[in-house]
């Protein structure tokens, strides 16, 4: 999270000291004996991807058996793709709200797929050329539409679309320009809008009903995508 500093480090493949940049990746694969030693104080992000995770990816991203991926160790690397989705992991984890699972899992993904693409020993596959289209994703929205007030993840959705995530998450940006986590919350908004608009129902009744949090969670997300606060939305549609 910060840098330079100079690390000692120990892998299978020896000793050596380098001096880590600020966004510097250490990358170890499960099962592998190292050691690190700071030289001076640094501050750090540890995220542990599951293995079933990463194949899973690795199924449906790469050439191959998946069982035989291989993850390559790093020491210090910088890859501002990775990056950029370790810091958004970060945020995910200071927010603290449940309704977060999906896009939790599309981090995973997201991870497990740069991973698989450019730190690991596969080929990468043949991306397939047909587009995806509304009647792919169709299942996935009325499975949405019908769970609304619950957590959904990535998985849940992927699964009643008979494809992987990484693959789900690619239909959904050809079709609607945006990830299953972020149509999720769109579909929650349109549905806290309606109840705002039609119902006396109290805004933190309407929140979990729609599948948030909590009321302060209904109004962040309300306010960035509308532009006003629920109770503002209420009072101007009368």
């Amino acid at each position: 999270m910060d840098g330079p500093v100079p690390v000692e480090r120990e892998l299978s493949q020896g000793r050596g000291v380098s001096v880590i940049p600020e966004g510097g990746t250490h990358i170890i694969p499960a099962g592998t004996c190292f050691g690190v030693r700071l030289r001076a104080p640094l501050n750090s992000l540890h995220l542990y991807l599951s293995d079933a995770v990463l194949r899973t990816v690795a199924s449906e991203c790469a050439v191959g058996d998946p069982s035989r991926l291989e993850v390559i160790p790093r020491f210090g690397d910088v890859d501002p793709a990775l990056t950029h989705l370790l810091l958004a992991v970060r945020d995910v984890l200071a927010d603290e709200h449940p309704a977060n699972t999906c896009y939790v899992d599309h981090l995973a993904a997201a991870i497990a797929a740069r991973l698989v693409r450019h730190h690991s020993n596969s080929l990468a596959a043949v991306p397939q050329t047909r587009n995806a289209t509304a009647r792919d994703i169709a299942p996935a929205i009325d499975f949405m539409l019908a769970n609304l007030q619950r957590p959904i993840t990535l998985a849940d959705i992927a699964a009643v679309t008979s494809c992987g995530s990484v693959q789900l998450t690619r239909r959904f940006r050809q079709v609607l320009g945006k990830p299953p986590h972020q149509y999720l919350i769109q579909l929650r908004i349109e549905a806290a809008s309606r109840l705002l608009t039609a119902s006396r129902l109290p805004i933190a009744e309407i929140a979990l009903e729609c599948g948030f949090a909590s009321q302060e969670h209904l109004t962040h997300l309300f306010r960035r995508a509308m532009g006003v606060t629920p109770a503002a939305f209420r009072r101007q549609s009368g």
